[in-house]
Formats: structure tokens, C-alpha cells, sequence
């Protein structure tokens, strides 16, 4: 069954994940605050190949009986690794303190320094899942709006609302801005220079193609590409947003997944103990916006569901439902040409 698309009570879910694997410092279900260390893993800062056997001019006999370490210790600065004996001995001494990664063909491999990786959580919640070695997945409950489209980026800021984008002027730094339109990449890239956050728009311009990497602000677009125009319902919730705090999860569509990108407000009390959906409730009179030509964009209410598949013109089957649009039209549309705005 689908899921809303605007849900008071939605359940965000976020696998907060190293790259590698670390050590995990947070356990289930401890509070977590934004920007908090979920994981972390301490790596070598730099790899760097000596080759001794031709800098000391030995034979590989003469190298691997010159050899005071193996492979896989520690070193501190200045350990000898290669001592080769002689009336003036050469020696080859660990540039750094590090690890000794490699011996092979007369070249030594030296792993040296520290960085530390970090996965931290972009979101405050509940840990709702341990990962082992890598992470954690963070929940947290609260209005939900999903989109169409987002940029893979996630954002953290209030909620500032115009109607144009000239309008915008200052009040966009270090904000997330919502604009009611299509917009260009001309517009988002001045609102990217203004300083803003994050982008919600409408729907963006379908002449140019937008590349996921291509603006480091987070951008989210509700209903996709073209012009096209949002309905009533869901500018409504949004303008409730007004001034809040707000989650701008522009993750990528994953329909297999079952994730898309979304606008997301928790709630005052953080409470995230129910952490299972919710019983479906009934379709009848339900909020819908319609998907697909000749319709798309047009919002209503499910009169009747057809449970049945029934035979189409097509000579496909589907389930059917009856929508009452908000201009007053009585549609039959297969199931799938219908996503939910609210529970």
C-alpha cells in the first residue's frame, strides 16, 4: 500500500554510516543530537613506497637478511627497518612513527599518521538500529512532506518563504528557502551565492538538466521537472513551517528502497518510542494528487476502491479507484495514477 505523501506522525529513518569499518559510539536507543559523532575510524594520514633494495644497491638476498622488522608492525620515528652490514653500513630508519604495511620486491611500504574519519548525524533522534562497525540508524518522528527529486544533500535551518526569488534579498543567508515556482539553474545558483542553505521548489526548469552534485547548497524539488503547479494542501503545510527549524533531506528517490527525498519537522517532544507504522486507515476519502497526462496535479478525494483488478482499454489489469477532484470531475483511474497527500 502506498504512504502518505504529507504525514503528521511520519517516522524519519537516516543510516548515519562510516565507509569503512570503525568503532560505533553510540548505543540503542540513546538520544541523539544533530551534528553528534554516531562512528569514527582512525586511519593512516599517508601510504609511502621506499624502495631500499636500489637505494642501498643489495641484492634481495642481502635485502631480506637486512631486514630488522616484518610486515604489519608498528614503528616509531627513527626504528631501524633495513640495517645492511659492510665496512660503512647503511641504514634505513622509519621516517614517521606508523605501521609497516608491506615488504615486497626489496620496497617497503610505510603506513604513517593519524587521520580520524567521522560519521556524524545530520538529524537529532532516537539510535533506532546499531550497525556493527560502521554506524547506526537514527529515528526521529514528526511532520513529513516527501518530493519528487533532491540533490543527495541534507540541511539543517529555518524555513524562510518567498514569493519570488528577487524578493529574497538577504534574509536567504544561512537559511532554507522555499520558492512556490519553477526555477532555473540561473536562480539557484544566485541563491547558492546569497548564501542559503537549502532550496524547495515547486518543480525545476526541464530545459536544462539538473546534475545531482551540481550546487552545494541542498535542493529539493516537490513535484519533479516542468511547469507544473503545487497544490493547495501541500503549500498549506509548508507555510506552517514558516520561520521553524527544519530537516531538508534532499536524499536521491530510491523506489526500490521504498525512500524519497523529504521536508521534515519533528516534533516538539522528540517522542520516537513508536517506532513501527502506524495501521493503515481506510482509502475512502482520503487527499490525493493525481500522476499522469491528462491529470497531473489535480488533487481529490477517493469516492470508491475497487479491491478487484479490473481489464483497462490497454488490455492491462489494475486496481481502480473513484476521485472527486476539487473542481468537482468524477475520475475512474487505476491505483497507481494516485499518490496520498495526507493519512
Amino acid at each position: 500500500m502506498k504512504s502518505a505523501i504529507i504525514q503528521n506522525n511520519y517516522l524519519l529513518e537516516i543510516p548515519v554510516e562510516l565507509p569503512l569499518p570503525g568503532i560505533v559510539k553510540v548505543s540503542l536507543g540513546q538520544n541523539i543530537a544533530a551534528g553528534e559523532v554516531i562512528a569514527k575510524a582512525v586511519l593512516p594520514a599517508k601510504f609511502q613506497v621506499f624502495d631500499v633494495l636500489n637505494q642501498f644497491r643489495m641484492n634481495e638476498k642481502e635485502f631480506e637478511s637486512s631486514l630488522k622488522r616484518l610486515a604489519g608492525e608498528e614503528v616509531q620515528k627513527g626504528d631501524v627497518i633495513v640495517k645492511k652490514p659492510g665496512l660503512i653500513s647503511r641504514i634505513f630508519r622509519a621516517p614517521e612513527a606508523g605501521k609497516l604495511v608491506a615488504i615486497r620486491d626489496g620496497r617497503i611500504t610505510l603506513a604513517m599518521g593519524e587521520k580520524t574519519i567521522q560519521a556524524v548525524s545530520p538529524i537529532g533522534g532516537v539510535v533506532g538500529e546499531i550497525i556493527p562497525a560502521l554506524g547506526a540508524t537514527i529515528v526521529s518522528r514528526g511532520l513529513g512532506i516527501e518530493a519528487a527529486w533532491g540533490n543527495g544533500k541534507i540541511v539543517s535551518g529555518k524555513l524562510v518563504i518567498f514569493d519570488k526569488e528577487d524578493k529574497a534579498g538577504q534574509a536567504v543567508k544561512d537559511n532554507i528557502v522555499f520558492l512556490n515556482k519553477t526555477v532555473t539553474i540561473k536562480e539557484i545558483k544566485k541563491l547558492q551565492k546569497a548564501g542559503a542553505l537549502g532550496l524547495i521548489v515547486s518543480s525545476l526548469d526541464a530545459s536544462k538538466g539538473m546534475s545531482d552534485e551540481q550546487f552545494d547548497l541542498a535542493v529539493l524539488s516537490l513535484l519533479g521537472y516542468g511547469d507544473t503547479v503545487l497544490d493547495d494542501f501541500t503549500s498549506s503545510k509548508i507555510e506552517e513551517l514558516a520561520e521553524k527549524e527544519v530537516y531538508l533531506i534532499a536524499r536521491k528517490a530510491n523506489p526500490l528502497a521504498g525512500s524519497r527525498p523529504i521536508l521534515f519537522s519533528p516534533t516538539d517532544n522528540g517522542r520516537t518510542t513508536e517506532l513501527f507504522s502506524e495501521p493503515e486507515s481506510s482509502l475512502i476519502g482520503r487527499s490525493v494528487r493525481l500522476l499522469g497526462q491528462p491529470h497531473f496535479g489535480k488533487t481529490g478525494k477517493i469516492l470508491e476502491f475497487s479491491e478487484e483488478p479490473e481489464k483497462l482499454e490497454s488490455c492491462m489489469e489494475a486496481a481502480l479507484v473513484t476521485i472527486e477532484t476539487t473542481n468537482g470531475e468524477s475520475l475512474r483511474l487505476p491505483f497507481e495514477n494516485l499518490e496520498f497527500l495526507s493519512d
